[in-house]
């Protein structure tokens, strides 16, 4: 049997503390897989500028993220009853506000616009120009107290922002509510330009990841988010992302406007 001097096992061992371990701490967050260019589903697996914001602001806390994607209501089904720890990208409403934990601050603001066909001379300056009027929504979206508290709408749910919008265009319903760059994005991604426009400001929503309340890690992750998402905006990754996204979506915009 060979022996070691003492000396030689004593800085073994110390480098053996010194290593970092085969493994770092992760957790399972669900991802949004139509709502793209903020979380979709794509060729290339989940993509988005929210699942950017997401894995960087876990990974500067150390922690590794695996994404599980899904349909959005799924998924907040799935926190809300405690089977998953968190869910993005959820506006923070009065319906679901006591159903969640929330983080400090949101990801983002993305403003919500009502849309009708281009052949549509009018304005929307409040909820109430809607009247009797069909307006598509998708299924398990929140839009904003003013429309998810009231239920005097004739609201009509799809299945996703893309149903809607198909409607919207064979006048199915009247009006429909996306965000400006999901908009931006379908408009072009159906290449529908001119046959819808913008008729009025919806509103201005706030973007979460959503913790479960039933889960026994929800609070624990959504204090780690919050102090990793001050930490990205502090050290300029947050920004770089928005820069990254922006040129990158840009880019397809000028390349398919040239078509």
């Amino acid at each position: 049997m060979i022996k070691f001097p003492k000396i030689i096992l004593f800085f073994l061992a110390l480098i053996f503390l010194m290593c970092p371990l085969g493994y770092a701490e992760s957790v399972r967050i669900i991802a949004e897989d139509d709502w793209f260019p903020y979380s979709g589903l794509t060729q290339n697996g989940i993509k988005g500028i929210a699942v950017d914001i997401v894995r960087e602001t876990f990974k500067v806390e150390g922690i590794d993220i695996e994404f599980d994607v899904m349909n959005y209501d799924r998924g907040m089904l799935l926190v809300k009853d405690g089977q998953a720890i968190g869910c993005f990208d959820a506006p923070r409403t009065k319906e679901i506000e006591e159903v969640y934990y929330w983080h400090d601050e949101p990801m983002y603001v993305a403003n919500s616009f009502f849309y009708a066909t281009s052949d549509y001379a009018g304005e929307i300056d409040s909820i109430k120009d809607i009247g009797n009027r069909k307006l598509g929504l998708t299924q398990g979206y929140g839009y904003g107290n003013a429309i998810d508290m009231d239920d005097d709408i004739d609201k009509v749910y799809s299945k996703s922002d893309e149903i809607i919008l198909k409607k919207l265009i064979a006048k199915r319903v009247d009006f429909i509510v996306l965000y400006d760059r999901v908009a931006d994005y379908l408009i072009s991604k159906l290449n529908v330009q001119g046959k819808i426009k913008s008729v009025g400001l919806s509103e201005s929503t706030g973007l979460y990841v959503v913790f479960s309340r039933k889960h026994p890690d929800g609070k624990k992750y959504c204090d780690i988010f919050s102090s990793g998402f001050r930490k990205i905006k502090s050290n300029g990754t947050y920004q770089k992302i928005w820069d990254e996204w922006d040129a990158k979506l840009k880019s397809k915009t000028s390349s398919t406007a040239s078509k």
